[in-house]
């Protein structure tokens, strides 16, 4: 049977938690297989197998032996049971991809007022006598909410575009507030037109002789200069309705999104598990090599600080920390190969011309590669085979 990548797959934690109970109850694999009821020699080996988490779908018949062979139970492993049960639902996720996908159709800096809502809109009315069924939210509503909201930042992103250009090419005699100004008169001007667009259309010109009147009072600014951004305003705001700019929305297209969910799991293979794994210890090193780093670079501030390094050279001393570091990881303490690396680099005619002081240079070093072995003494085990 295929079985889709978001059902419940058995994992290395869960494993780890039986290997846990097991040597708790101080069973070897060999024993727990036989007070599970599995006899032979290689019984054990299934045992091994759940406790790597290499037995992704194991039967609960298989689980709850394992648990009686260990005297445990059930509540040993119910907090890692309940992470998966608490995840979102199959129809939650399809619904988070599709938000996801409409706000992905605007800039970065409006993406927030796409997917964040107030849920109390979206929960219906309960009813008048209490029910027992909390209601549910109607995540049809939300979406449709969710692409007008996608669309009208859109818009904004565009009249902004616009008009930036149009009021520093209108006004360029004009002080930066002025031009602010200015501009967000223009705003006013396109929010009026989109207005009145399709409701109430015989305001539209009231509207703008007022807004016009008001702004020119306020802002005591050449009526030339205001009149020319509200033509551009008008003009740029018909050549968007010609377009079909302003009744955009984002598709939506959920039975995609699900297809794509539901796509039974691949089965994976040896090479993978192990690719995963190397992963995993890179990262863990990485980031602690990465921390130590940046913990001498701040731990060197004060040598700089006396020699009366400026802040405009302290980049081409940041990468002769660096240097110094790569160093001691690949070469022994005071070796030939250590100072040919970081001759290599404080002898480099480039980094002089950018101001590195050489005997400052060597000094730093001296500190750098004693404190930076010292830290690595605790970094995790490196995973690249030794050479």
């Amino acid at each position: 049977m295929n079985r889709s990548s978001d059902t419940f797959v058995f994992t290395r934690e869960f494993g780890a938690r039986l290997r846990d109970l097991r040597h708790r109850a101080g069973l070897t694999q060999l024993e727990l297989a036989r007070a599970m009821g599995r006899a032979g020699k290689k019984a054990g080996n299934l045992v091994g197998r759940l406790e790597r988490g290499d037995e992704r779908y194991p039967s609960f018949g298989f689980i709850a032996d394992f648990l009686r062979g260990c005297r445990a139970g059930f509540k040993d492993v119910a907090d890692i049971l309940d992470l998966y049960t608490n995840l979102p639902t199959a129809q939650q996720k399809v619904f988070d991809k599709a938000l996801t996908g409409v706000a992905a159709t605007v800039p970065q800096k409006w993406r927030s007022q796409v997917t964040t809502y107030d849920l109390q809109f979206d929960l219906p009315r309960a009813a008048a006598s209490s029910a027992p069924e909390q209601p549910k939210p109607d995540r049809m509503k939300r979406l449709e909410r969710a692409r007008k909201l996608a669309a009208a930042a859109r818009r904004r992103f565009q009249y902004g575009q616009f008009l930036k250009r149009e009021v520093d090419r209108t006004g360029a005699h004009l002080s930066d507030i002025d031009k602010t100004v200015l501009f967000n008169h223009g705003l006013e001007w396109f929010s009026i037109l989109h207005a009145t667009r399709k409701q109430r259309p015989a305001t539209r010109e009231s509207r703008q002789a007022t807004s016009e009147a008001e702004f020119a009072k306020a802002s005591r600014m050449p009526t030339p200069v205001i009149r020319h951004v509200q033509d551009a305003v008008r003009r740029h705001f018909a050549r968007m309705e010609m377009r079909g700019d302003l009744d955009w929305l984002p598709s939506l297209n959920l039975e995609q999104y699900e297809a794509n969910l539901l796509v039974p799991a691949r089965k994976r293979g040896l090479r993978r598990e192990q690719h995963d794994e190397f992963q995993r210890k890179f990262d863990a090193y990485d980031k602690a090599r990465k921390a130590a780093v940046e913990q001498v670079w701040a731990e060197v501030q004060s040598l700089l600080d006396e020699a009366g390094v400026p802040n405009e050279r302290r980049p081409v001393y940041r990468g002769a920390v660096g240097a110094c570091c790569t160093a001691a990881l690949a070469t022994e303490s005071g070796s030939a190969e250590e100072r040919r690396q970081l001759e290599e680099y404080m002898l480099d005619p480039h980094w002089i011309r950018l101001g590195l002081d050489t005997a400052l240079a060597q000094k730093l070093a001296g500190i750098v590669l004693a404190r930076f072995r010292e830290l690595a003494q605790s970094f995790p085990p490196d995973p690249h085979p030794k050479r």
